[in-house]
């Protein structure tokens, strides 16, 4: 019995020196694995500089300016009327505008937005230059590294263009990032202190922020809200403003960002706001859109000068009896408590439908809502 358990002693030996160096094999080869995962995807700034780097040498990746961040102009020109609107669509179909120009805006054609320049983003050379961003070799990227951006030298900002002659907005843009945003727990302040042009009482207008609290805290800031409807604040801007705010968070990166409202001449109110939106340390892989948010009721009829909004139930009704002031040209119900106090040299019955008294420039009252 003993010379058998002996006999058996090297063969057991063999066999978990065996054993030893597969795992030990497997582990390198786990470890190569993970490591080349790890090189692949890491947005660390050196390994990604030096994958860039060696990828370029290699002859891998075009080397082209990425079609995402293509420097243009937009025109200005105008335009004017009061629209009346068709319903919403939800068919899918998006169409696409090659420029926007205020002379000639795209129509409303039943969805939240058309695209631009075929969805591509398009900034001013301000835009990149603030941000801190360079173009060299076919990319933007910041100074100092071959290729791609280290976010450490990146420029956060927001900017907010001064109002214009008619106390209008004209554009609101930044480089967006954990920075800029508040803090998770915080609440918007109140903003009911500012009022847009062509803000009228009574006619669900919604203050608009050109760039969202959530992507910059900013409050009552004048020359970041206009007078929108909540089609344009809920449906057509929001959801793109969410898109950003949750890239961000979830990354840690930045985004080029620019939203411009569109007037067609003299107008106080916007007919619409292109919205651009560019990922800066993945070049456009996480965000990148650029379109036009059209700033409308469906059904209903909008003046863009004056902010009169009439629904189609309002267009349809009949004549009635209102009491109009006819120094401060607003109409109220008879029961209202301003038409009660009123003076009598201002005071005049008439009976009319409320087309018929916004046409003539008399507002509805705020109070009563006529």
């Amino acid at each position: 019995m003993s010379r058998k358990s002996e006999s058996r002693q090297p063969n057991n030996s063999k066999n978990n020196s065996n054993k030893s160096q597969r795992r030990l094999a497997l582990a390198v080869l786990l470890i190569i694995f993970a490591a080349s995962v790890f090189f692949s995807l890491s947005n660390i700034p050196w390994i990604a500089e030096y994958r860039e780097q060696l990828l370029s040498e290699l002859g891998i990746g075009s080397g082209e300016e990425p079609d995402t961040v293509d420097p243009g102009t937009i025109g200005t020109g105008s335009q004017g009327g009061t629209i009346t609107f068709g319903n919403a669509k939800d068919d899918g179909k998006i169409n696409d505008v090659a420029a926007l120009d205020s002379s000639a805006l795209p129509d409303y054609d039943g969805h939240h937005y058309v695209t631009v320049t075929n969805n591509v983003p398009e900034f001013d050379q301000d835009v990149y230059d603030r941000a801190g961003l360079v173009y060299d070799n076919g990319r933007w990227k910041t100074p100092g590294t071959v290729r791609g951006v280290n976010s450490k030298d990146l420029a956060p900002y927001e900017y907010y263009g001064e109002l214009d002659e008619l106390g209008r907005c004209t554009v609101a843009y930044g480089c967006l990032g954990l920075e800029t945003m508040p803090e998770r727990d915080r609440e918007r302040g109140d903003i009911s202190s500012v009022h847009p042009s062509g803000w009228a009482k009574a006619q669900s207008w919604e203050r608009c922020h050109l760039i969202a609290w959530a992507l910059s805290a900013e409050n009552a800031n004048d020359r970041n809200l206009i007078t929108g409807t909540h089609y344009l604040n809920y449906d057509g801007m929001r959801p793109l403003e969410e898109e950003v705010e949750h890239y961000i968070w979830n990354t840690g990166n930045h985004v080029l960002y620019m939203a411009k409202p569109y007037f067609a001449g003299s107008e106080l109110v916007a007919r619409g706001v292109q919205m651009t939106a560019w990922s800066v340390e993945d070049e456009g892989k996480g965000v990148s859109f650029n379109v036009y948010c059209f700033n409308v009721t469906p059904g209903a009829t909008i003046d863009y000068n004056s902010g009169i909004v009439t629904t189609a139930e309002q267009a349809g009704q009949e004549a009635r009896l209102y009491v109009i002031n006819k120094k401060s040209k607003v109409f109220h119900y008879p029961s209202c408590d301003g038409a009660k106090s009123m003076s009598k040299w201002n005071r005049e019955e008439v009976t009319a439908t409320r087309l018929e008294l916004t046409s003539q420039g008399y507002t509805p009252c705020g109070y009563c809502e006529p």
